[in-house]
């Protein structure tokens, strides 16, 4: 009896460990699940602006396109990545009304996207950065 008796005594003696081991690595576990959230958000945010980057450059490459159905282009590609009702900078090169009309052979057009990103981790407040996408096609 006495053999269990001091197992019980000692098993009493470190039940609050546990609780204090928790509570030092539960900030530590909150920052690390928090930063991979916000990277994985970013990192998709990211890869949409390369993509409407793209589709809009697609688009620009072809003669009859003009500059504005170029930018309903990219806004629709970018509905489902962005927020309604964020800001978005939409820049076409050649900055002319149709980017591949009457221009020599083997010019570029280049469309670029941009978009803020609130990155936001608790301990180390809100960062806002620029996110950018480019595409860049050859006009046909």
């Amino acid at each position: 009896m006495t053999r269990f008796t001091h197992i019980a005594h000692r098993a009493r003696g470190d039940q609050g460990a546990a609780a204090i081991e928790f509570a030092l690595v539960l900030p530590v576990l909150i920052l690390l699940v928090f930063g991979i959230a916000s990277f994985g958000i970013g990192y998709n945010r990211k890869q949409g602006l390369q993509a409407a980057a793209r589709e809009g450059a697609r688009l620009a490459a072809l003669p009859q396109s003009t500059s504005t159905n170029i930018r309903a282009k990219v806004n629709a590609a970018l509905d489902g990545v962005l927020p309604s009702g964020a800001t978005r900078t939409i820049t076409i090169t050649p900055a002319t009304l149709r980017p591949c009309d009457l221009v020599a052979p083997n010019t570029q057009v280049t469309v670029t996207v941009t978009a803020p990103y609130a990155v936001s981790i608790p301990l180390f407040g809100t960062q806002t950065v620029t996110m950018a996408g480019k595409g860049v096609f050859r006009c046909e």
